[in-house]
């Protein structure tokens, strides 16, 4: 579904019994909204799924241009005014996860609770070069020249070697990508820090991370509860930086507890 929101329209899909809560489900750079099938699979018996296309993404309107964290995060509180939801709770991963720290910064009231998988509060000044790269690799190459760099950070090798059709669908989705929609996000990516802010966060929260996430690896994960008031911490044992997708059990079951309690109080 289409909704125009502001200077774009965000393909949005959501799923599951009518009145129930809601879960907002926010994709990682290069992602889309399919990222999130095994959650949809888990949990629209007892939630409505919301999950959307990032700006720059999938089939949601990808502008030319530098992108904020603030605009991302904007656009998901406006496609929540366009389907008069007045509050969600939220699941990001990656770029997602920082999507939803700035929202349970700027507006938490939006919130009745913050779930962050794979993602950093901060993104140290010596990565900025990394940005840089990539964003040129992209402008000069096309996404053909960061595809497999990528799903060597996101997924293991056992999991790429069992599950070729899943890697297949994650590949062409990462090759998919408008390059304007990936170089925007990276601008708002290279730019992000909240670590210092994140003790103002009051919502019940819980962090997930795969146990070898060669990107946002443990250690970060644990920088994050560290600042959340009263965080939960996971690590899903075996997996790279798609956790949800490798690791869809171990997560499901989580997420699913979490919301359950959350939803309660």
């Amino acid at each position: 579904m289409q909704a125009p929101i502001q200077d774009i329209e965000i393909n949005y899909d959501l799923q599951g019994p009518s009145g129930a809560p809601v879960l907002t489900c926010s994709h990682c750079l290069s992602g889309d909204l399919d990222i999130w099938k095994p959650q949809v699979e888990a949990l629209s018996e007892d939630f409505q799924v919301l999950r959307l296309d990032l700006r720059g993404h999938g089939r949601t309107s990808a502008p030319e241009g530098g992108y904020t964290m603030d605009m991302l995060a904007g656009d998901t509180l406006a496609l929540l005014d366009h389907l008069s939801i007045s509050r969600t709770h939220f699941l990001g991963i990656s770029l997602g996860g920082m999507i939803g720290q700035t929202l349970a910064l700027k507006s938490p009231e939006r919130l009745h609770s913050l779930i962050l998988s794979d993602t950093t509060c901060r993104v140290p000044p010596e990565m900025e070069p990394v940005w840089r790269e990539r964003i040129a690799a992209a402008r000069e190459k096309g996404m053909e020249a960061l595809a497999e760099e990528t799903l060597d950070r996101w997924l293991s090798p056992s999991f790429r070697a069992q599950d070729e059709m899943t890697t297949e669908r994650i590949r062409r989705t990462i090759l998919n990508t408008p390059v304007n929609g990936f170089i925007g996000c990276c601008m708002a990516i290279s730019a992000f820090d909240v670590k210092d802010r994140l003790p103002e966060v009051s919502l019940p929260a819980m962090i997930l991370v795969g146990e070898h996430d060669p990107g946002t690896p443990v250690s970060t994960a644990k920088e994050i509860q560290e600042q959340i008031p009263g965080a939960e911490l996971a690590v899903l044992p075996g997996a790279y930086h798609l956790s949800n997708i490798e690791a869809a059990g171990a997560f499901n079951r989580r997420v699913r507890d979490f919301l359950h309690t959350a939803s309660r109080a």
